[in-house]
């Protein structure tokens, strides 16, 4: 015979992966954000900052999930374990979550990968920028030291005519 507890934690532990289910796919389209944002050609940090604020939110709300999870998980090992034909309907249900999760885990980690490249590219471009600028200043730096150093060791830019 069923345990009502037990059926309670079952059901819990569902309606938890449900909840995942839900955040991942929200973390997948956070992610599709980034690299909408990620292909333009003037990168915005404020818009990408925010989206990495959102996925935290995410990421932190799927921890408390899978604590959550894996606490109503230790109160029913063992029943699964011993009577898992009582409860093949939970489980299968519960096995169908977790590999549809597994995809969108592997999906989101390929879209993060190609985000992570294209950061870097936005990174070194922003780089060079103040590579470049860098340098720029310095030699422009230069060339006015080395024009006002001119006039300080008496050399004129005329020619005196008169002589």
């Amino acid at each position: 015979m069923r345990d009502s507890e037990k059926v309670t934690y079952l059901n819990i532990m569902t309606d938890t992966l449900k909840k995942k289910d839900i955040l991942l796919n929200e973390l997948k389209t956070i992610t599709l954000d980034q690299a909408q944002i990620l292909e333009k050609e003037e990168f915005g940090t404020d818009e990408f900052d925010k989206t990495i604020d959102q996925k935290q939110t995410k990421i932190d709300e799927l921890l408390k999930l899978d604590d959550g999870f894996m606490e109503m998980y230790e109160k029913v090992k063992d029943t699964l374990i011993n009577d898992g034909k009582e409860y093949a309907a939970e489980i299968e249900q519960a096995k169908a979550l977790i590999i549809k999760q597994t995809d969108t885990s592997m999906e989101l980690q390929a879209l993060e990968e190609k985000n992570r490249l294209k950061l870097s590219v936005h990174l070194a471009k922003g780089h060079q920028k103040g590579k470049d600028f860098r340098i720029s200043s310095r030699t422009a730096a230069a060339y006015y030291k080395n024009m006002s150093n001119r006039h300080q060791d008496g050399d004129s830019y005329f020619l005196d005519s008169k002589k």
